[in-house]
């Protein structure tokens, strides 16, 4: 028995009054000498011992009605009683990996012998880059049901999500299995990502793989030139036919060869401004990867203004010649450094045809620079902040309408930068490389205060946020907690600069050509998580798979065990919200208030009596 307010069980201390009460009350008989005896009325002793079981019934009952009150409003409860039996939950990967020939049919075996042999409550998940629950803990019938809903999608294996999922089942429950079928790709693990509670008992069913897998993981379109990059992640040379499909044009076909373990480029020339689809042929890997998309826009590069400060030409030389960087091979963006009093002379709808705006200083910008802003947000276009001794917070978020506003403070602390989310867009393109970062020495960093509004893409050593963003309008704005002028970091000067610069820049743009797709993990709501084109913000993208599901490394069942990181079995802040959920539930309370009426009650009567 456990109490969800023991501090009021300090109330039965009360049960002293009637206590002392009952002592101060005794009646004490005073010796009163009289030479006729005879004359008194004699008292017969039954009667006086009648009088003391009363006054003991009395002084119980008010004693029992104080301790009854007492527990009543500590809000007693039983622990655990939420549970009944063991739980089984049995995740089927549902990416599209699982798709490969005999695949998923092998998992749905597995997954079914999993709920028959099931001893309790059996769950069912689906998950790929997200884990939804397909049959809440109940009945194994049930469970064999929704078995009959699944089939492989287009997301990416993640771990995490599963591992997340399955904790909130598990909560109410001490005795849990958690049974993953699945192919145990080794791109959606990482150890880091994917924490699971050790109450949780964890077993792996294999169910199987392939051993090769060819994918389109590359198509770019540009100047009437299409280039398709296909990659072998087998061992064994194979060879393939590729397809070029264009709205209203006959379809182009190349023969390619490609190496184990390599990829292979096809340019094909004659290609419009359009939707276009690259697909090859590869009956043994997967089926989703086989197709890549993209939207061929015509030659109009995005514009980038990069505010600067007025101290000299030596402000955003770093930024710009990362955006300029390859131009050789045609520039990605029209890229235009201006002061802050340049900015505040442009008109709102000069700014709004701009992809993104960035900020390295908010000197001689007008609060009435806005409302350009807020133009720009409307039309889908994105800000992305350096921190610096050039950019005021307070100014910034007046600007830019930040809500709540934005909170920093310099910190001279020195920390390395950790990506918090390599399948972000940014970081997705470095790949094993992601670790370079790690690099770049910071002598200074901006201290951003914690707030909901804002989502943390990559932090420092330090704990604190380096890339935070935030969805603004239709728009986005994108905050790096230190410079990118070589003044609090040496930054500039690695190679992990260039791609971090023109992928960030691309990220809050939102207005990429044939180079911007988006993933299928990262489709907003409405639009169907399958790869192919879809409009969205009232332009036409295109839609892609996750190219990491395409390799085919593999992670063994006790590897997989054995990598998860193991976290206390159930957090102090859901231990209170079961314990208040046990409590509402079960309603001792009430009982205990009732047997203290009734107690009530039966001194009453006695003490009439």
């Amino acid at each position: 028995m456990r109490f969800l307010a023991p501090l009021f069980l300090a109330g039965a201390a009360l049960v002293a009054l009637p206590i002392i009460l009952h002592l101060l009350r005794r009646d004490v008989a005073v010796r009163v000498p009289f030479t006729a005896v005879r004359l008194l009325r004699s008292t017969p002793l039954d009667r006086s011992r009648n009088r003391r079981l009363r006054d003991l019934l009395l002084l119980a009952a008010r004693i029992a009605a104080l301790l009854l009150l007492a527990a009543s409003f500590a809000r007693p409860y039983r622990p655990g009683a939420n549970g009944s039996g063991t739980l089984t939950i049995v995740a089927v990967d549902r990416s599209f990996s699982m798709g490969a020939p005999a695949t998923f049919q092998r998992a749905l075996a597995l997954a079914r012998d999993e709920i028959d042999a099931a001893d309790g409550r059996v769950a069912l998940i689906a998950f790929d880059d997200r884990a939804d629950v397909v049959v809440e803990p109940g009945i194994a019938a049930d469970a064999r049901a929704g078995l009959t809903t699944l089939a492989p999608g287009f997301g990416g294996t993640r771990y995490a999500a599963l591992f997340d999922r399955a904790a909130e089942l598990a909560e109410n429950d001490t005795g849990t299995r958690l049974i993953v079928v699945s192919d145990l790709q080794r791109s959606g693990f990482q150890a880091a990502e994917a924490p699971l509670p050790r109450n949780i008992d964890l077993q792996v069913r294999d169910a199987g793989a392939v051993q090769r897998n060819l994918a389109v993981n590359g198509l770019d379109v540009r100047d009437g030139r299409a280039r398709v990059s296909v990659r072998n992640y087998g061992s064994v040379r194979a060879a393939t036919t590729i397809r070029l499909e264009q709205p209203s044009r006959e379809a182009l076909t190349r023969q390619l060869f490609v190496d184990g373990q390599s990829s292979s480029f096809v340019d094909f020339d004659g290609v419009v401004a359009g939707p276009t689809k690259a697909s090859i042929e590869d009956r043994d890997g997967y089926a989703a990867d086989n197709s890549r998309f993209a939207v061929a826009q015509p030659r109009d590069l995005p514009r980038v203004f990069v505010i600067c400060g007025v101290q000299g030409a030596g402000s955003g030389f770093y930024f710009t010649r990362a955006l300029e960087a390859g131009a050789e091979r045609g520039a990605d963006f029209d890229v235009r450094r201006v002061t802050g009093a340049e900015f505040a002379r442009l008109q709102s709808t000069d700014v709004a045809r701009a992809a993104a705006v960035v900020v390295l200083s908010t000197h001689a910008i007008p609060r009435q620079a806005a409302e350009s802003f807020k133009a720009l947000f409307a039309a889908g276009g994105g800000v992305f902040v350096a921190a610096g001794p050039d950019v005021d917070v307070s100014i910034l978020s007046e600007l830019l309408a930040l809500t709540p506003p934005l909170t920093a403070d310099e910190d001279p602390r020195h920390g390395v930068l950790t990506v918090s989310d390599q399948r972000h867009p940014i970081f997705r393109p470095f790949d094993a490389v992601s670790a370079n970062l790690a690099q770049v020495a910071f002598d200074r960093e901006w201290q951003i205060g914690a707030a909901p509004a804002w989502k943390t893409v990559a932090t420092f050593s330090t704990g604190s946020p380096a890339l935070v963003e935030q969805a603004v309008g239709n728009g986005r704005v994108l905050v790096f907690a230190s410079d990118v002028d070589r003044r609090w970091n040496d930054f500039p000067l690695h190679a992990t600069f260039v791609p971090f610069v023109q992928e960030a820049v691309r990220y809050i743009a939102g207005r990429g050509g044939s180079n911007d797709p988006i993933l299928i993990s990262d489709v907003p709501d409405g639009t169907p998580p399958e790869p192919g084109f879809a409009t969205v913000r009232g332009r036409l993208r295109a839609v892609n798979v996750d190219m990491r599901e395409s390799a085919i490394e593999r992670m063994a069942p006790a590897e997989f065990v054995q990598s998860v990181t193991r976290t206390a079995a159930v957090r102090p802040q859901v231990e209170a919200r079961h314990a208040r959920e046990r409590e509402a539930a079960q309603g001792w309370w009430r009982y205990g208030l009732a047997l203290m009426l009734v107690t009530l009650v039966v001194e009453a009567f006695v003490g009439a009596r």
